[in-house]
């Protein structure tokens, strides 16, 4: 018992200790004992210990689904998605299996089906769990098929339906409580109380989704500030957690995606105004940038955010950027209201060649299964895109440049890099020199990345192209958003339909180029 407790605590590494002494004294050496070692070993992510862990269970006994399902959970965890579906269908094929097994086999496919872009297969599995059962697991995972699905409505009602099943198997006396009311309640153990907080947040996406401005939605965002185990550990993350109201002092931090903060910098002046002292910590490659770019109010001070960095430590409140707009209760998805620049840009003379066109065709490659699986969908095809960029430089006599770190060595770009086609602006991971980069363009086509922001934010004329569905802040229609004046949106019309962003971005960058002149680019901006 005292394995599980340490485990259901989310002390995860004494647990550990308690179990491999377990085992080297002959306890628990069986399929079981290998099975709860090798789950701890994948809990604390040591990928390969774990597999060898679960390989001995398999040996003990090779009809385990527990265990197959795990192996297959961590070679999705590594983007071994070929792998994972191996071990996924030797588990289904065990027979009989419980209604507990099926579950979570059935939650895994779906996993791994929207990890391979392939959601309405994911559908199909969810529909399988869901003839048996109705469960928590089954109704959130029905939802985000939904949502990838483009089906807005529906997710927000199926994932309401999970929650408040959530909370009355756990937690029946909060079943009246109004959800926003739920942010960082415990609602069981560890465990439970941080799947309700991931399950309010994505609740909130999905309505956000359906309705940028949805108040309750935009409330409800804040159950990601006490998703995770340390908020769960370490008291203090709630009690210095900022609510909006005036303090002596503040630290905003560097939380989550580059584009995130980015984005909400612009509610630095904001903050200020409700603190006598207000610390910004950013990570390394933002500080100069920022440093450069945004003349800070009197108050403010830049402070480097290192990987040991914990503002709840500090004796003072404490929000990350991401949440910063919601607590000021600022967010605003009227795209008539389209904000400025709040970035500096240095308009540079260079006239050969006159113009100068940045691309970002891809979204970068990630370590973690729903980040890589979030960046592929917002890729364009490469083949159409480059040959799109290929007639605007030569109809407008404009200089191609990526604004990409990575993808250089794949087709078409390494030919087109050969060839002088294309320039391979950016090596550095600095931001501000990345800036420097942006300061020489004249305009930006771009998939939705961070480099889009910064952009932006910096006043440059920039075509976003997005997949349907969209990012949450962007919105699902239109061809603006209220985040960023200089920027026009080129949508697809349906999932995937990227010959219609193209279609229309290709209208915009001919648009933009028409007249030759600065008034070309005012149009484009207003």
């Amino acid at each position: 018992m005292l394995v599980d407790d340490l485990e259901n605590s989310g002390q995860w590494q004494q647990a550990l200790l308690h179990m491999r002494r377990q085992l080297a004294s002959g306890q628990g050496v069986n399929d079981e004992g290998w099975h709860h070692f090798g789950r701890l070993l994948q809990r604390l992510c040591r990928w390969d210990s774990a597999r060898r862990a679960y390989k001995c269970a398999l040996n003990l006994n090779p009809a385990r689904p527990r265990t197959l399902n795990n192996l297959a959970l961590i070679e999705l965890q590594l983007l071994n998605s070929l792998e994972a579906e191996c071990w996924l269908n030797q588990a289904l094929f065990l027979k009989p299996l419980s209604i507990d097994e099926e579950d979570l086999l059935q939650a895994t496919a779906c996993d791994l089906y929207l990890y391979q872009l392939r959601p309405a297969l994911a559908l199909a599995h969810v529909e399988q769990q869901l003839e048996r059962r109705v469960s928590v697991m089954a109704l959130a995972n029905q939802a985000i098929c939904f949502q990838k699905l483009f089906r807005l409505q529906e997710a927000v009602q199926v994932q309401e339906q999970a929650v408040r099943l959530h909370i009355s198997t756990h937690a029946p006396q909060l079943s009246n409580a109004p959800l926003v009311n739920l942010i960082g309640v415990s609602c069981g153990d560890l465990h439970i109380s941080m799947q309700l907080q991931l399950m309010l947040m994505n609740l909130a996406i999905y309505r956000l989704c359906d309705n940028p401005s949805d108040a309750i939605g935009l409330q409800m965002l804040l159950a990601g500030t006490s998703n995770d185990l340390n908020y769960w550990q370490d008291p203090r993350r709630a009690i210095t957690r900022w609510d909006g109201l005036p303090v002596d002092e503040l630290i905003i931090w560097d939380d989550q995606g580059f584009g995130d903060t980015i984005q909400n910098l612009y509610w630095i002046l904001a903050a200020s105004r409700r603190v006598k002292h207000l610390r910004i910590w950013l990570r390394p490659s933002l500080v100069e940038m920022v440093r450069l770019r945004i003349e800070l109010p009197s108050n403010c001070i830049l402070e480097i955010l290192s990987q040991d960095s914990c503002p709840w430590a500090a004796g003072s409140k404490q929000i990350g950027f991401f949440f910063l707009p919601m607590v000021l209760k600022q967010w605003s998805a009227a795209a008539s209201d389209c904000r400025p620049a709040y970035l500096k840009r240095n308009q540079l003379n260079i006239t050969k060649p006159i113009r100068r066109i940045g691309l970002v065709w891809s979204a970068g490659h990630h370590k973690a299964p729903q980040p890589e699986r979030s960046a592929r969908v917002r890729d364009v095809p490469r083949e159409k895109f480059f040959q799109l960029a290929q007639i605007w430089g030569q109809s407008h006599a404009a200089l191609l440049l990526s604004l990409q770190l990575d993808g250089h060595t794949e087709d078409p770009a390494q030919k087109l890099i050969d060839n002088g086609v294309l320039v391979q602006a950016l090596k550095s991971t600095d931001w501000q020199q990345t800036a420097s980069i942006i300061d020489s363009l004249d305009l930006l086509v771009t998939v939705d990345t961070s480099v889009a922001h910064l952009a932006a934010a910096m006043g440059l004329p920039t075509i976003l192209l997005l997949n349907r569905p969209a990012d949450w802040r962007w919105g699902q229609d239109g061809n603006a958003s209220f985040l960023y004046k200089s920027m026009r949106i080129a949508r697809c019309n349906k999932p995937d339909d990227w010959g219609g962003a193209l279609d229309q971005a290709n209208q915009i960058v001919n648009e933009f180029f028409g007249n030759a002149n600065e008034l070309s680019a005012k149009r484009f901006c207003n």
